[in-house]
């Protein structure tokens, strides 16, 4: 169980750094079981890149599925931020409904299947 946030390419690996804000972009891989309330995501194994000792801003979590290996899902993925960057929530939901089960399951068992995110930290804290 648990969501990990990467960085899968020297493009994303870039920061961009604003006057007052760092964006990181990457990828999140997924295993085990969604487990009630959410799932962990740390950003903790891209500590190197990230230049703040708080908690993200904000994190847009978004689906990067190649479109030739079919529709998105349709699902809803948000951030909920914990006390470190190891600790933060992923929920996903379809609808009004909170998504349960297994990683290996719709929609997350279509080929090619990839939650990407971009995530904004403050600077100089």
């Amino acid at each position: 169980m648990s969501a990990v946030a990467s960085v899968t390419s020297p493009q994303l690996g870039n920061p961009d750094n604003t006057q007052e804000t760092q964006i990181v972009r990457g990828a999140i891989a997924l295993s085990g079981n969604y487990p009630p309330g959410g799932d962990t995501l740390s950003f903790a194994g891209i500590s190197d890149l990230i230049k703040s000792n708080s908690v993200p801003l904000e994190v847009r979590i978004y689906e990067t599925t190649p479109a030739a290996d079919g529709p998105g899902s349709g699902y809803l993925f948000t951030f909920l931020p914990g006390t470190t960057n190891a600790n933060g929530v992923l929920t996903v939901f379809n609808g009004t409904t909170q998504f349960s089960g297994a990683y290996g399951n719709p929609p997350f068992s279509v080929a090619g299947f990839q939650l990407s995110f971009t995530a904004y930290f403050p600077m100089f804290d």
